[in-house]
């Protein structure tokens, strides 16, 4: 083979998984009676649409005896209610002939006064007999006691939906997770690269997205990496401290459709040069303590010395011990030896 100038590449490559910067979760606010959710996984919505309906709580049923005692409940609180009202008129009657008299100059100020006040107590009376039927009624699970009032869960963002948790119509408690929402516009890719291998990069390295299910790369940056490292045991059964990478797309509107959660490739590229002096990783040999190649002088492989710096799994840079043209020998087997004639 023939040393030449060309592109020499440093650069590391580890499993990732893409996922969305923002992902919001909506949960249900109060609880109560989830309607059936009309949005589907992957639909657009957009900031405040509403996205989930929660109704009131339909009652627990009650046996026989309690919902006897319910009943009666109920029976006591309409009897007072009534009892209220025909005080509350009798009340009324009974102001307005003070009234009359009063004007005719036959009642005092005094006994007015006496009489909007019974009226007063009356009225407050009915509402606290009415307010105790109501009570009545919800606790005896009617329908006359629910409220009918219903909450509309709003989406916070405008994106997609990316994952429903729940759809079906059922009881939900406050708090439970229904549905999350995120905008694949935002999409990066998270790749748990070793300690010793994060160490190499910083934000704002080139790097490339690969093994998404197509067969050109897809260019990306470093946009962070974590300085928290976290243990992980490998398939070989060896732990591991693993930093997460974070890139981001450099060209999202023309990225595929990525997903949350897609499994990729991470290739950062840790070095480039353009125009290097290159030889191939196959062609090189240990001589003691240093790096050699079989160079063809005159037919026969003498071994060489070379300086060598960064360089990728195919070709490394040469500092010194070659030139542009030499004819070098790829894959040199144990019985090569120094002096060996060699036919190309």
């Amino acid at each position: 083979m023939v040393v030449d100038r060309g592109l020499v590449q440093q650069d590391i490559v580890d499993e990732g998984r893409t996922r969305i910067h923002d992902v919001f979760a909506v949960a249900a606010p109060v609880a109560g009676q989830l309607q059936r959710i009309a949005v589907e996984a992957g639909d657009p919505v957009t900031r405040g649409q509403t996205v989930a309906i929660l109704g009131p709580a339909s009652p627990a049923l009650l046996d026989a005896r309690i919902s006897a005692q319910s009943e009666a409940g109920i029976l006591a609180a309409a009897a007072a209610l009534r009892s209220a009202d025909a005080d509350l008129a009798l009340a009324r009657h009974n102001r307005d002939r003070v009234r009359i008299l009063f004007d005719r100059g036959y009642a005092s100020q005094a006994a007015l006064d006496t009489a909007n006040a019974t009226v007063d107590a009356a009225l407050a009376m009915r509402l606290s007999r009415q307010a105790a039927l109501k009570q009545a009624q919800v606790a005896a699970g009617t329908p006359e006691g629910g409220t009918g009032v219903t909450t509309a869960v709003k989406s916070p963002v405008a994106g997609r939906v990316l994952q429903l948790f729940q759809q079906s119509e059922t009881v939900v408690p406050a708090g439970a997770p229904l549905l999350t929402i995120g905008d694949p516009a935002q999409i990066e890719i998270v790749a748990e690269f070793l300690s010793q291998d994060a160490v190499l990069m910083k934000p704002g390295d080139e790097a490339l997205v690969e093994g998404w299910g197509g067969a050109t790369p897809i260019p990306a940056r470093i946009s962070r990496i974590e300085p928290y490292a976290h243990t992980k045991v490998s398939a070989l059964g060896v732990e591991e401290q693993r930093v997460n990478v974070i890139a981001r797309l450099s060209h999202p509107e023309q990225a595929p459709p990525l997903g949350h959660g897609f499994r990729v490739d991470l290739r950062v590229i840790i070095s480039k040069q353009a125009n290097a002096l290159r030889v191939p990783v196959d062609s090189l040999v240990r001589s003691g303590d240093r790096w050699a190649v079989f160079r063809l002088i005159d037919g026969k492989a003498m071994l060489t010395p070379v300086e060598i710096s960064s360089g990728g799994d195919r070709y490394r840079s040469v500092q010194s011990g070659l030139k542009a043209g030499d004819r070098i020998v790829i894959f040199p087997g144990d019985t090569l030896h120094p002096g060996d004639s060699v036919r190309p």
